[in-house]
């Protein structure tokens, strides 16, 4: 029993010596076989010789069959020896040449330039202090005048009974243009007629004159008014500065053309300030000023306003 249990353990183990000495075996033959081999030495290749022959030709040009029979002349076979390389020669390395000097350059004499005349220095003249701009004081907006109202027509007084005059030729109406049809205006109120005093007794009563009819009030023509009723705020007009800085002030009283649609159709200075800036700026401040139209009894008509503007520091 011991036996059987040594023998399997012992074969791997020679197995495994057996073979590590084989591999250290051929290492060392290989190593040997290195070691022992004689060196190479290099061999040099030579370039082969090359034969060259040399033919000599004529000048002239002779007949092929007159030479025919002449002899040819051997050709030399002449070796060429291999062209021995002459030694390249050394070249010597040039001195280095020498740095030309440069001479320094004449410095040129200096020129006396003149001295120059000092220019008259021109005093700058002062700037004008610009003066203050005063304030423009509020235009002071003139009260508007109250327009007097039309009086209501007076009820007509019944007429005395007026004692009968003698019989007198009346005199004849004289026949009056007819009127072109114009539209329907109301007239205004007729005025009161006079009362005439009775005549003395004894004394003949002097015949009435007959007035002449009024004239029908023309329906284009502007109504003169003497307040006006602004459209929005009152214009107010710009003061020029050249007036301010001058001082100048006045009063400017301008007459507008209102049309029948509140717009001003036409301004001019009804009453100067006696500076034309101040009249200017006036007329310019009333033009673009917006108006209620003036109507009466419903219907509006062009109307005509002064306007006064006082320019006041």
């Amino acid at each position: 029993m011991p036996r059987s249990q040594v023998e399997p353990m012992s074969r791997p183990v020679l197995i495994k010596v057996a073979g590590v000495a084989v591999a250290v075996g051929l290492h060392l033959a290989v190593l040997g076989a290195v070691l022992s081999s004689p060196p190479v030495k290099p061999e040099i290749d030579l370039p082969e010789t090359v034969e060259v022959r040399f033919v000599e030709i004529a000048d002239e040009v002779v007949d092929a069959a007159v030479n025919v029979d002449t002899d040819l002349e051997p050709v030399q076979e002449v070796a060429v020896a291999e062209p021995i390389p002459e030694p390249e020669p050394v070249v010597e390395p040039e001195p280095p040449e020498p740095e030309p000097v440069i001479e320094p350059e004449p410095e040129p004499e200096p020129v006396i330039e003149p001295e120059p005349e000092p220019e008259p220095v021109v005093e700058p003249e002062p700037e004008p202090v610009p003066e203050p701009e005063p304030e423009p004081e509020p235009v002071v907006e003139p009260e508007p005048e109250a327009i007097t109202p039309e009086p209501p027509p007076e009820p007509k007084p019944e007429p005395k009974p007026e004692p009968k005059p003698e019989p007198k030729p009346e005199p004849k109406p004289k026949p009056k243009p007819k009127p072109k049809p114009k539209p329907v205006v109301k007239a205004p109120a007729k005025p009161v007629a006079p009362v005439v005093a009775a005549a003395p007794v004894g004394k003949a009563a002097a015949p009435a004159v007959p007035k002449a009819p009024t004239a029908p009030v023309d329906p284009n023509r502007p109504r003169m008014i003497g307040k006006v009723d602004y459209l929005g705020k009152r214009p107010n007009p710009v003061y020029p500065r050249v007036s301010e800085r001058r001082g100048e002030q006045g009063r400017v009283v301008v007459r507008v053309l209102i049309s029948a649609q509140g717009s001003v159709l036409n301004a001019s200075v009804r009453s100067s300030s006696g500076h034309e800036r101040l009249d200017m700026a006036a007329v310019k401040a009333a033009s673009s000023a917006r108006f209620k139209p003036y109507t009466e009894n419903g219907i509006a008509y062009q109307a005509m306003a002064d306007i006064p503007f006082d320019f006041v520091l």
